[in-house]
C-alpha cells in the first residue's frame, strides 16, 4: 500500500509555538511507523516571515519544490490540534479546511467567527463572504461544501498548487518604478492580500487563494469534526462575562 505523504506547513510568525502543537506533532509523526495507518507526515517550519502572503507563498514553494508529498497541510502556531484533527482526512476534496473559531471584537465586546465561509449572495454586498454557523449543521452531515477558508488549519492537494492558473504574475514594479521580475531562486507568487488603494485590506491572502481555486472548478470543503482550538490572549473584561450570559 503506498501511503499519502502529507507535509505539514508550520507558520510561526511569534517565532514561538505553544508545547500542546509540539506534543500533537510529536505523536502524529509516531503514526509513520504504523503499517496500517494511511498516511506519513514530515513537518516545515517557516518561521518568522512577514507579512502573511509572502510566508505562505515560501511554504508552498517548498512543498512544490517536494515531489514526494501529496498534499501540503498550513496549521499555523496559534491552534492547538485536537483528538479529531485528523478528521479533516475524511474529506477527498482538493481543498479542505478544519474548524476553528476566531475571536473578533465588534466595538468593544468579543465575538466568535468560524473561518469557514459561504459567498455573500447580498446584492448591497456581491464580492463578501459570510461566516458559516456549524450549529445550522447540527444532526447533519459533517463534510459540507464551502467558497472559502481562512489557513490556520488547510489541506491542500498537489494539483491546486500546482496548477498553472493559481500562479499570479511574477513581473512587478521595483520601488525604483523599473519593470522587475522574480527570480528562480525566488518564491513563486500564488498567495496575495488585495488592498484598496489606501492600503487597507480588501481580501486576505487565504480567502482569495481558496476562492480563486473554487472558480476554478476545485472541490472545497469544511470538515466540521476536524477541530482545532485557537489560542488567543485578550483581557477579559465585563463584556467577556455578558457573552457568557452571566451578567446582563
Amino acid at each position: 500500500m503506498k501511503k499519502e505523504v502529507i507535509l505539514i506547513a508550520l507558520l510561526t510568525f511569534r517565532d514561538s509555538v505553544n508545547v500542546s502543537f509540539l506534543w500533537w506533532l510529536d505523536n502524529i509523526r509516531k503514526l509513520n511507523n504504523d503499517p496500517n495507518h494511511p498516511r506519513t507526515y514530515e513537518v516545515m517550519y517557516v518561521p518568522g516571515l512577514r507579512p502573511v502572503a509572502y510566508a505562505r507563498n515560501v511554504a508552498i514553494t517548498n512543498f512544490l519544490n517536494n515531489k514526494t508529498a501529496d498534499k501540503l497541510w498550513f496549521i499555523d502556531d496559534d491552534l492547538v490540534p485536537t483528538e479529531t484533527a485528523l478528521n479533516i482526512f475524511n474529506s477527498d476534496a482538493d481543498i479542505v479546511s478544519g474548524l476553528y473559531y476566531l475571536l473578533l471584537m465588534e466595538g468593544s465586546r468579543p465575538t466568535l467567527s468560524s473561518a469557514i465561509y459561504q459567498k455573500d449572495g447580498d446584492e448591497n454586498n456581491p464580492k463578501g463572504f459570510q461566516a458559516i454557523n456549524p450549529k445550522n449543521y447540527k444532526g447533519q452531515s459533517q463534510i459540507i461544501p464551502i467558497d472559502a477558508a481562512g489557513t490556520g488549519s488547510l489541506l491542500i492537494s498537489r494539483k491546486v498548487a500546482e496548477d498553472q492558473r493559481m500562479m499570479l504574475s511574477k513581473k512587478y514594479v521595483s520601488a525604483d518604478g523599473k519593470p522587475t521580475e522574480l527570480g528562480d531562486d525566488e518564491a513563486l507568487p500564488i498567495f496575495r492580500t488585495l488592498s484598496k488603494a489606501n492600503g487597507s485590506e480588501e481580501r486576505s491572502e487565504d480567502i482569495d487563494f481558496v476562492w480563486r481555486a473554487k472558480e476554478l472548478g476545485y472541490k472545497v470543503e469544511a470538515v466540521l469534526d476536524a477541530r482545532f482550538l485557537h489560542k488567543k490572549e485578550m483581557l477579559v473584561d465585563w463584556s467577556v462575562w455578558q457573552v457568557n450570559g452571566e451578567i446582563s
